[in-house]
C-alpha cells in the first residue's frame, strides 16, 4: 500500500509546468538564491501544486508506458529521479515551517537530507553543470540543468568536485555534504526547480524505483541537457 501512495504522489508531482523557455529559467535562477522564501504562497503556486497545462504532456507520457507499454514517439522526458546520497533521511521537508535561524515562518524551498561532513552527493539526472561556487545562503553550491527548464540545486557543500559547464551523468559525484553558508549542521539541502520555480523534490527521489523500471520500455530518458546546453558545454 505504501509503494502505490508513493507512485502515486511521484506522478502527481510530475503535472508540474516545464515552460519551452530556457532563458526565463536563467533569470529565474540568478534573481533567486536563496534557499528560503518570505513568500509562503509559493508552495499554492500552479507549478508547485502540479496545476499548469505544459507539464500533463510529460503526465500523459508516463501514463501511456505504464498502461499501454508503449507510446507514439514524442521528445525524450528528462527527469531528476536519482536518490543524490546513498541513504536517504529527512530533517527538514520542502513547504512552510520555521525558519531555524530567525524562528519566523517561511518557504523552505527543498529538503535537507543529514549526513557527514563528506557524504558523497551525486547528480540525479545526466545534465550540464551551469553553477558551481559559492552562492549566498546555499554555501558551496552547485547547481544542474536538466533540458526542459529542469534543473537541481545543492546546498551547503564541504567540497565542489565539478566544474561550471562541465557535463554530467546521473548517479556521478559531484561534492561532498557540508554545513557551508547558513546552515546548522552537516546535511545536503536539495531543490528541484522548473521555469525557476520550485517544487517538492520528495516524490521524484522516493520514485526513482518506478521511474527507472518506466525507463526500461523506449522512448524515456532519465535526465539530459538540452541541444543548446550540450553545445554549450562543448
Amino acid at each position: 500500500m505504501l509503494k502505490m501512495s508513493l507512485g502515486a504522489a511521484a506522478l502527481a508531482i510530475c503535472t508540474a509546468a516545464i515552460p519551452a523557455h530556457a532563458d526565463t529559467l536563467t533569470n529565474a535562477t540568478n534573481a533567486d538564491d536563496d534557499p528560503w522564501s518570505d513568500d509562503l504562497t509559493e508552495v499554492q503556486q500552479p507549478v508547485a501544486q502540479g496545476q499548469d497545462k505544459t507539464f500533463a504532456n510529460l503526465f500523459s507520457s508516463w501514463k501511456k508506458f505504464d498502461h499501454a507499454g508503449q507510446a507514439q514517439p514524442r521528445a525524450e522526458i528528462y527527469i531528476p529521479t536519482g536518490r543524490p546520497v546513498d541513504d536517504l533521511a529527512l530533517t527538514s521537508n520542502y513547504g512552510v515551517r520555521s525558519d531555524p535561524f530567525s524562528g519566523r515562518t517561511r518557504m523552505h524551498k527543498g529538503i535537507d537530507i543529514p549526513g557527514p561532513v563528506g557524504t558523497p552527493i551525486y547528480a540525479t539526472a545526466d545534465g550540464i553543470v551551469s553553477r558551481s561556487q559559492w552562492v549566498n545562503g546555499y554555501g558551496k553550491f552547485i547547481e544542474i540543468a536538466h533540458g526542459n527548464d529542469t534543473q537541481t540545486r545543492y546546498g551547503h557543500l564541504s567540497k565542489l568536485v565539478v566544474k561550471p559547464n562541465e557535463r554530467v551523468r546521473r548517479g556521478q559525484l559531484i561534492g561532498l555534504m557540508g554545513s557551508t553558508g547558513r546552515s546548522t549542521g552537516s546535511h545536503l539541502h536539495y531543490e528541484i526547480r522548473i521555469a525557476g520555480a520550485a517544487i517538492n523534490p520528495l516524490p521524484f527521489v522516493i520514485g526513482s524505483e518506478r521511474a527507472m523500471a518506466l525507463n526500461a520500455r523506449a522512448n524515456i530518458a532519465l535526465g539530459g541537457p538540452t541541444a543548446t546546453e550540450e553545445k554549450a558545454a562543448k
